[in-house]
């Protein structure tokens, strides 16, 4: 995981052309910011717009400084007007004049420079998180015993494998059936959770296969799955950027074994490939609106002449009274950075109220 890449702004460039809403500035924003360690390309974006996935559509390459699509920290991000339009660009110059000077002997690669988001909130979920389906692990290779002498294998132990058919691979990833994940309005079936269990490293071929276990969270047993290790997953590119439409879903899912979802947790909402969904999609999260008794409305109707004395009885009888569902409210912000066929994994970048599994999800507002 330490050799993994962020591509931060070139992405954000190349695409900006693109973007046509209007990036609206913070009524507060600040005239500059010098990037500090731990800063995130979305915590600066935030600072400055009311919008943050709508960076690219003000940022202003500066061809003055070294290395303009990258950021790192101790660099400046300042606000500035070009023909009378906003602009944010890096500078080494400050708003009174002043020039922030860097040692020399100061040699950045782009592995130093600042992220779009956290990336030590997600790593664990880019190899280990997989959501699969009955059919794929029917037919998946398993595990079918140990040299420990034991029903658990632990790291380090030889664990012997069946139903190989790639010989060109050599890391695995070892996962357990875990829950389902069931659309809560449909009631489809979306997909089932793989526990991620261990990594594992094959060591000699043949029927069974031979393997190492390396990196294990649980102790293996018979029957747990050993998927190839997708390295592809270990490089991603974000661009935080909104649906081009999207008629909503919901969070189906958090990681952790939480109830109220805050600031960084991963969460999985019950769309995917199939609807469209891709990584770096930014979505509104908003809670759903309470279900409450309206009195006033229960008593009209109980003094309500045309209402029948058969119904009023029924009510009566049955302790009936009127409800209101209230409007759903605005809760935080997400964006994708895991998608499978049928549901995806995102990172909630900011909760303004406490979350709850099964709030909505919308295009970002």
């Amino acid at each position: 995981m330490k050799k993994i890449t962020i591509g931060i702004l070139s992405a954000l460039f190349s695409l900006s052309a693109l973007i046509t809403s209007a990036a609206e500035l913070r009524q507060n924003h600040p005239e500059f910011h010098v990037v500090q360690p731990g800063d995130t390309l979305w915590d600066i974006s935030e600072k400055f717009l009311q919008s943050p996935w709508l960076w690219p559509e003000i940022w202003h390459v500066n061809d003055q400084v070294d290395n303009p699509h990258l950021i790192f920290p101790g660099d400046i991000i300042s606000l500035v007007y070009i023909d009378g339009k906003p602009r944010i660009t890096k500078t080494n110059r400050l708003p009174n004049g002043t020039i922030k000077l860097n040692p020399r002997a100061r040699e950045l690669s782009a592995d130093s420079a600042i992220t779009t988001i956290p990336l030590d909130a997600i790593a664990p979920f880019l190899s280990s998180a997989q959501v699969v389906t009955e059919d794929q692990l029917e037919l998946s290779p398993y595990v079918v015993g140990s040299d420990s002498g034991r029903l658990l294998a632990a790291k380090e132990n030889r664990v012997y494998v069946r139903g190989i058919l790639d010989e060109s691979a050599q890391k695995y990833t070892f996962f357990r059936k875990g829950n389902a994940y069931i659309d809560p309005e449909t009631k489809e079936v979306l997909g089932i959770e793989a526990i991620h269990v261990a990594e594992g490293q094959k060591i000699e071929p043949g029927d069974p296969t031979v393997m190492r276990v390396k990196d294990s969270s649980i102790e293996l047993r018979p029957g747990d799955r050993a998927w190839p290790t997708n390295d592809e997953q270990l490089r991603p590119l974000y661009f935080p950027h909104s649906p081009k439409s999207f008629e909503g879903g919901q969070i189906i899912s958090v990681y952790g074994g939480v109830s109220q979802i805050g600031q960084f947790n991963v969460v999985v909402i019950n769309r995917g490939d199939r609807e469209g969904m891709e990584v770096g999609h930014v979505l509104s999260i908003y809670q759903r609106g309470k279900t409450i008794v309206d009195n006033i409305a229960t008593q009209r109707r109980r003094d309500d002449n045309t209402v029948s004395t058969f119904e009023k009885v029924k009510d009566t009888v049955t302790n009936h009274k009127e409800h209101v569902t209230l409007p759903d409210e605005l809760a935080g912000r997400l964006m994708i950075f895991r998608t499978f066929e049928k549901v995806s994994l995102a990172l909630v970048l900011k909760a303004e109220k406490t979350i709850h599994v099964y709030d909505k999800v919308k295009m970002p507002y």
